[in-house]
């Protein structure tokens, strides 16, 4: 009856675009049957019949209440890094997007380096992760969180796990949740899915234990501030600013003379990347494939046909996209395929 993709149910979540009504009264329908699931879930662990496992170390959970990219992957590797000098680390990550089945731990990286070429077999954002923390940091892909923490345990001695994502997930006990929002996004239309991008009602923010604001250039970020400070939680802002573009295969440094390009992406939340790349490039598109999108040489067939029409040979993307990207541009030599790097800075407000 709808045919509706999964950025135009972003759209949808962020107040881009307005639904017609008869897919917002089954949006609706869908949302009250969600919440009663998702409260009675809570309630169940609330009232202990259902219980989360203690594992016997330290786990932090880095989460988040709504779907989509929020920038959990920055915040998950500074604080791998940080705690890395004093403590045994494992980071776990659930795998969404591998192509080998992530139902038991997929060792990504661990201490003698990382296992894959690319992000096409364990996940891209796995990849990401392996790509950016210390040496001594384990990074493992796994649906089961439990099952993934007791095998970095046993096998690498692991006393503090990070896992990315997982605030809905409570069968293990947390020692501390920080919870993650985007200084635009916030909670979009505030409803939950599939109407809107909540995974879990507002009132769950009581058992975070801190918040973590991403500002990636908002004109507004005093607004959001004072709208997070609200939780009265500890809360930090992690500024996001661009450091570098480099050429995806060469890893050469790109000098920027404001030429026209192709920016694609497949993140949750395109526009912000696009505002970033909008600094840097006079853009003839921007493409939005789906979040986790599986590329295929018939995307790169696609773009090529795209940058031929424009008459322009550059392309940008993010490094989350590059990860799978890179075996299927290793031999186009006619265009470039370069990637802009983020740096982050974490302030306690």
């Amino acid at each position: 009856m709808f045919k509706i993709k999964k950025n135009d149910f972003q759209n949808i979540h962020y107040n881009r675009t307005k639904a017609p009504f008869s897919l917002r009264c089954a949006l609706g329908v869908m949302e009250f049957f969600y919440k009663i699931i998702i409260n009675f879930k809570n309630f169940l662990y609330e009232i202990k019949i259902l219980k989360e496992k203690n594992i016997g170390v330290q786990v932090i959970c880095v989460g988040n209440l709504t779907t989509g990219g929020v920038g959990k992957t920055p915040i998950v590797t500074m604080l791998a890094n940080k705690l890395s000098k004093e403590k045994k680390v494992a980071v776990i990550s659930r795998g969404y997007g591998a192509k080998i089945s992530n139902k038991n731990p997929i060792i990504v990286k661990d201490l003698k380096g990382i296992k894959f070429k690319d992000g096409t077999m364990c996940s891209d954002e796995a990849y990401q992760l392996a790509k950016k923390v210390n040496n001594n940091v384990v990074v493992i892909a796994c649906s089961n969180r439990v099952k993934a923490s007791e095998f970095a345990i046993v096998k690498y001695g692991i006393d503090t796990i990070i896992l990315d994502d997982g605030f809905s997930n409570r069968k293990i006990k947390k020692t501390k949740t920080i919870l993650v929002f985007d200084s635009k996004m916030k909670t979009g239309n505030s409803h939950l899915l599939p109407y809107g991008p909540l995974r879990e009602p507002l009132s769950q923010i009581k058992r975070a234990d801190e918040i973590i604001l991403v500002d990636k250039g908002d004109e507004n970020i005093e607004e959001a501030i004072a709208w997070v400070k609200k939780f009265n939680l500890k809360t930090s802002i992690c500024k996001m600013k661009p450091s570098k573009i480099y050429q995806m295969n060469s890893k050469a440094k790109i000098k920027l003379n404001n030429q026209k390009a192709i920016a694609f992406c497949a993140i949750g939340q395109p526009t912000q990347f696009f505002d970033f790349a909008k600094k840097y490039y006079n853009l003839a598109e921007t493409i939005a494939f789906d979040d986790h999108h599986k590329y295929q040489k018939s995307d790169i067939e696609y773009l090529i046909k795209l940058a031929k029409n424009h008459e322009i040979n550059t392309f940008i993307t993010t490094q989350k996209d590059e990860t799978k990207l890179l075996s299927l541009t290793k031999n186009i030599t006619k265009y470039s395929f370069n990637v802009l790097e983020l740096e982050n800075e974490l302030i306690e407000i």
